[in-house]
C-alpha cells in the first residue's frame, strides 16, 4: 500500500515525532508508523482520523501554519473557507485518510463518527477546547445557534489577546454579524503599545466604521500573568480563552453553561462596560443635528482635512446650485430658507478656513463618476441636505459639485484632489473625515439607514491618518498632479453635459 505522504508531510512540518502523535491522541506509536507507511489505511470515517485531525488543529495556532495547511488543501482540491472552521478539519480529514478518490471540489460527507471525546471537569457544564483552530471551530458551533439579532459581549483582559485577531476566529465573527445580525459589544483594555491596538484596527476596520461591533476601552494593567478573552453568550454560555503573555503555548478555551455563572459574568460584564469609553460614537439619522455638528468640526475649523469619498461632495457647490437642489424637496419656504442658511454658514466657514490655508485632500473614485454619468445621479447620506435616509442628487447636481472641485484647485493651492480608478472595498458607500490629530469621522450608509461614527481617540486617529496615508500614495504619482485631474474632471463635466443636453430634448 502506498505511503500516506499527506500525513508525513504535516508531522515533518509541525517538527513532531510518531510518539508526540500518539500520546496526544491516545494511539500506540507503531499504529502511527503503519498509518505512515501505509501498512494501515487511515480511514475517512474512523475515530483515529478524527482524533489525529483534532490533534493538527491545536498545534496550527499560527498564521503561518495555518496558511500552510490552508495552501496545502488547496493543492489537493479542497476548498477552504476561512469563516468555517469546521469545514477546515472536514478537508483535513479527507486529505490525510487514505480510502476513496480525491474530490476536486472540495469533500463529500463524512460519514458520521462517534463524537471526539470532551475533556470534562466535575460535570457536564465545562468543556476545554485546545489550540486556535479547536477553540474557533467550538465558538463557530456556538455562534450557529445564536438568535437573530442576539447580543454578544466581549471582554479582552488586554489588546494583546492574540486569538480576537486570529484569521480563524475574525473571518468567522465578521461572519455571524453580517449573516444573523447579533449585537456586539467589545470591551478592551489598554496596554499602551500601539502594535496590538493596530492589529484589532486593521482586523475589525469595516465592522467598527459600520457600527456593527462597536468597541470600548479601558486601561488595564501594563503586564498580565495571561491575557484573556470572555465571550459572553447572554443566557446560554460564557467561553473564557486564555493564552501565555509569552504567546508560544497554545491557547485553552474553556466553555461554561452553569446558569448563575452566566448569568454573574453578565453582570460583571455590564459592570465594566458602563466604566469604559466608547472608542467610537455612533449616531444614527435620527440625530441629524448631531450629525451636522460633527462635519462642522470637520471642515469649518482649524486643522488639516483628509477625506476619501464614495460619492461627490457637495460642500463644493455653489451656493445657487446647492439651493436648486434643496427648492426641489421643500415647498415650505421656511424650512427652505433654514436650510439654505444652514449651507451658508458651513460653505462660508470653509471658505474662510481655505483662505488661511488649512490644508485639505479629497480621494475620489473614476469608477463612481462614471456611474454617475450612466445612472444620472449619485447616492448620498441625507444628511448632506439637511434630511434624513438616503439622497439621490440629480446629474446637474452632481455636475455642479464637479465644476466646484475644478474652481476650488485653482482658487486654493492648499487643496488637493485625488482621482483613483476605484477606492478599496472598505470605503464603498461611505465618507471618511481625518482631521488633523483631533478626530476622525465615518458616515456609512451601506445599510438601511446611514451611520455616522465619530472618535478623538488618539490612537484610533493616528491609524486611520496611517491608514489614510497609503490610499493617497496609492495615486500620488507623476500623473496625478493638478492639471492632470482638471483634464479628468472637465472630461467628466463634458460627458455630464451631453446627457443633460439629451435629456432636455
Amino acid at each position: 500500500m502506498a505511503e500516506n505522504t499527506n500525513l508525513k508531510t504535516v508531522i515533518t512540518k509541525f517538527e513532531l515525532t510518531n510518539l508526540d502523535v500518539a500520546r496526544a491522541t491516545g494511539l500506540d506509536p507503531s499504529l502511527i508508523s503503519r498509518y505512515i507507511s501505509g501498512n494501515r489505511k487511515l480511514k475517512r470515517s474512523s475515530r483515529q482520523v478524527e482524533d489525529i485531525a483534532e490533534f493538527l488543529m491545536t498545534l496550527a495556532d499560527t498564521s503561518e501554519r495555518i496558511d500552510w495547511l490552508r495552501e496545502q488543501l488547496e493543492n489537493s482540491g479542497f476548498s477552504t473557507d476561512i469563516t468555517s472552521v469546521m469545514s477546515m478539519k472536514n478537508n483535513i480529514i479527507h486529505w490525510i485518510s487514505q480510502d476513496g478518490e480525491m474530490i476536486s471540489d472540495g469533500p463529500s460527507e463524512i460519514p458520521e463518527a462517534d463524537e471526539p471525546a470532551e475533556e470534562e471537569i466535575g460535570d457536564r457544564n465545562k468543556k476545554i477546547a485546545f489550540g486556535a483552530l479547536q477553540i474557533a471551530a467550538a465558538l463557530e458551533e456556538e455562534f450557529q445557534t445564536l438568535p437573530k439579532g442576539e447580543t454578544m459581549d466581549f471582554f479582552l483582559s488586554s489588546d494583546r489577546m492574540s486569538f480576537f485577531t486570529q484569521a480563524v476566529f475574525a473571518a468567522n465573527l465578521r461572519k455571524t454579524v453580517a449573516e444573523r445580525g447579533v449585537s456586539v459589544n467589545v470591551v478592551i483594555g489598554m496596554s499602551g503599545d500601539t502594535r496590538y491596538f493596530s492589529k484589532i484596527i486593521e482586523t475589525y476596520m469595516g465592522e467598527m466604521v459600520s457600527g456593527k461591533i462597536r468597541f470600548y476601552t479601558f486601561f488595564g494593567a501594563t503586564r498580565n500573568v495571561a491575557e484573556q478573552m470572555f465571550c459572553i453568550l447572554r443566557n446560554s454560555k460564557v467561553v473564557i480563552v486564555t493564552e501565555t503573555s509569552v504567546g508560544s503555548a497554545y491557547p485553552v478555551g474553556t466553555f461554561l453553561n452553569d446558569v448563575d455563572f452566566v448569568q454573574e459574568m453578565s453582570q460583571s460584564f455590564d459592570a465594566t462596560y458602563r466604566y469604559s469609553q466608547p472608542l467610537f460614537n455612533i449616531y444614527d439619522d435620527e440625530y441629524v443635528r448631531s450629525m451636522i455638528e460633527v462635519l462642522y468640526t470637520e471642515y469649518c475649523l482649524p486643522g488639516a482635512l483628509c477625506v476619501v469619498k464614495d460619492s461627490v461632495n457637495p460642500m463644493y457647490m455653489s451656493f445657487a446650485s446647492y439651493c436648486r437642489v434643496l427648492r426641489k424637496d421643500n415647498t415650505d419656504d421656511g424650512e427652505y430658507a433654514w436650510k439654505c442658511n444652514e449651507y451658508r454658514r458651513f460653505n462660508d466657514s470653509f471658505e474662510s478656513m481655505m483662505a488661511n490655508g488649512m490644508p485639505c485632500r479629497e480621494i475620489i473614485s473614476f469608477k463612481r463618476l462614471n456611474a454617475i454619468i450612466n445612472e444620472g445621479k449619485c447616492r448620498m447620506a441625507g444628511v448632506y441636505f439637511l434630511t434624513q435616509g438616503f439622497y439621490d442628487l440629480d446629474l446637474q447636481g452632481c455636475r455642479d459639485i464637479l465644476a466646484g472641485y475644478i474652481e476650488y484647485l485653482d482658487k486654493y493651492p492648499n487643496f488637493s484632489l485625488l482621482i483613483l480608478d476605484d477606492l478599496p472595498e472598505l470605503h464603498n458607500s461611505s465618507c471618511w473625515h481625518v482631521k488633523g490629530t483631533q478626530s476622525v469621522s465615518i458616515n456609512d450608509w451601506s445599510g438601511e439607514a446611514p451611520v455616522l461614527c465619530q472618535s478623538g481617540h488618539a490612537a484610533l486617529v493616528q491609524e486611520f491618518q496611517k491608514h489614510y496615508e497609503s490610499i493617497w500614495k496609492r495615486g500620488s504619482g507623476s500623473l496625478s498632479n493638478r492639471a492632470y485631474i482638471v483634464s479628468i474632471l472637465k472630461d467628466v463635466i463634458r460627458k455630464m453635459d451631453a446627457v443633460l443636453a439629451e435629456n432636455k430634448q
